[in-house]
């Protein structure tokens, strides 16, 4: 076993979470060590050509059967998700830190342990690290008025389109901030729409992600210090609350070898940072890190979603470019808060772009999507299959994902509302594409939930593991409730206040 300096800190994964926590202790000064089982990708990278390569899991159809095709991932490299993600950046709305009056009877409580106020001004950091453009102030449900951002981008031909038609509905369409340039940010130039961005390695740097701008720029730091090809097998405790070293498996040879730290912040995604939490049992914690009260890997919440294409009885009024423009410039919330959608909490309504690139370049077709929480429920779990071993001869990652009734519902209900939206716009026909979220999601939370009392959560509201001197989770696992907007913003917020509370505690 091959083992190396003590690091002050070590920070399991690189993607939107471990990005913004190595990028601030390197900052503070510390030693860091970022541990990554995927690689660096280079600009001009689709995502598709990856994903071969990426671990699956055991998890179940919306019909409830199980596949082997489960998708633990949002992307397994430098940068996580980030590289490859359209740039959504919304925060949540005030009702996504309490939704008790809206979830169902038997979902696990909803309740952050702080509210909108305390994750402010750390949405404001990360807007500005990034460059996220603003809403315009047009968002009805927007928790703060936007400022020192950069100017909204305009709208493609299909949202100017939507956003046409949400007027003549009485609706308020906003512009979607997007951490996109929209004109030269730093050493970043304005996007040039080359492609729809979505699934994409942004090559010009003018998506904002974790690489491109939070680590990076810290490439030639001596304090930083970053191992791809390397997976997080189990954390060692050496005592009782005490974490010694982290375990890994080099994937390219096959080697194991230890890694020492002061301090260990997972940041791997909610569900393999629940399995690293799950398979580091010892003497110590014979249920995994954490799991004295069986709640790791609980609460698993993938949002609930849906997209719709419609054909429209002409053409667009402006054809779309060749790249078929940017994936999605115009949201909206009307029936975010909703008294007659079930629950009375529904979602929010998104233009993307087709994803062929033969649909992108029809006049004549429209596609948004619909996007709402799901349940916090104690059965959605991520678990281990100890009696099947992966690739790796680890256990099987098991994703047991099943939709409540009431979320597919409230997706009825958002649905109708979006049809009604592209009817508006002049669809004749409109199709709702088939849901997979069950098999994995882009939007991970809620498998190491944070709160003040151990007995309901894993961990308290700094990130840190119950009962653990030197274990911090910092990304979407932490989140009690997922809210009804794409996360990626959030967990960046999340992870900002998880470093900030690490720094103020020092490295010892």
């Amino acid at each position: 076993m091959v083992r190396h300096r003590q690091y002050d800190a070590c920070v399991i994964g690189s993607g939107a979470a471990g990005g913004v926590v190595a990028a601030v202790l390197v900052a503070a000064g510390w030693d860091v060590l970022v541990v990554e089982q995927g690689e660096h990708v280079p600009g001009g990278t689709y995502l598709h050509d990856l994903i071969p390569g990426f671990e699956t899991a055991r998890a179940r159809t919306l019909e409830g059967e199980w596949t082997e095709e489960g998708y633990p991932w949002t992307a397994s490299c430098v940068g996580g998700g980030t590289r490859f993600y359209a740039g959504v950046s919304l925060r949540l709305r005030e009702v996504d830190f309490d939704a008790s009056a809206h979830v169902a009877p038997d979902a696990l409580p909803p309740a952050w342990p702080f509210g909108y106020a305390e994750l402010r001004p750390h949405y404001d950091w990360v807007e500005r690290r990034l460059g996220v453009t603003s809403d315009g102030g047009l968002d009805p449900h927007r928790p703060s008025p936007p400022h020192g951002l950069l100017p909204a981008h305009r709208q493609s031909a299909r949202g100017a389109a939507l956003a046409a038609a949400g007027r003549s509905l009485g609706m308020s369409p906003f512009p979607m901030p997007l951490a996109v340039a929209s004109r030269s940010f730093g050493d970043a130039p304005a996007c040039t729409d080359l492609t729809t961005c979505t699934d994409y390695a942004c090559p010009s740097g003018a998506k904002g992600d974790v690489y491109r701008r939070l680590l990076e720029p810290l490439s030639a730091e001596p304090n930083l210090t970053v191992r791809t090809g390397l997976k997080a097998v189990r954390l060692v405790a050496d005592r009782a609350g005490h974490v010694r070293e982290l375990e890994c498996l080099e994937l390219g040879t096959g080697r194991r070898e230890s890694v020492s730290a002061r301090r260990f912040v997972v940041a791997a995604n909610a569900i393999q940072t629940a399995a690293l939490l799950l398979r580091s049992r010892s003497e110590f914690a014979p249920d995994g890190l954490g799991n004295a009260g069986d709640l790791v890997g609980r609460g698993l919440c993938m949002k609930v979603g849906q997209n719709l294409t419609a054909r429209l009885a002409h053409d667009l009024p402006e054809p779309p470019p060749a790249s078929g423009g940017r994936y999605v410039t115009v949201a909206m919330t009307d029936h975010y808060l909703d008294e007659d959608c079930p629950t009375g909490l529904g979602g929010l309504i998104l233009e993307t772009a087709p994803l062929d690139p033969a649909e992108r370049a029809d006049p004549r077709l429209l596609r948004l999507e619909c996007l709402m929480a799901d349940q916090p429920m104690a059965a959605n779990r991520v678990r281990l299959d100890w009696s099947t071993t992966d690739g790796h001869g680890l256990p099987r990652l098991v994703l047991d994902y099943r939709p409540h009734p009431v979320d597919l519902e409230r997706l009825a209900y958002l649905r109708k509302r979006a049809e009604e939206l592209l009817t508006a716009a002049g669809a004749v026909e409109v199709t709702a594409e088939p849901m997979d979220c069950t098999l994995g999601s882009g939007h991970l939370h809620g498998t190491c939930r944070m709160g003040t009392d151990p007995r309901g959560s894993v961990c308290d509201p700094a990130g840190r593991v119950h009962g653990m001197r030197n274990l911090v989770v910092a990304d979407g696992a932490l989140m009690p409730y997922p809210g009804g907007v794409n996360p990626a913003l959030t967990i960046q917020a999340v992870a900002h206040r998880v470093a900030r509370s690490l720094v103020e505690s020092g490295p010892r």
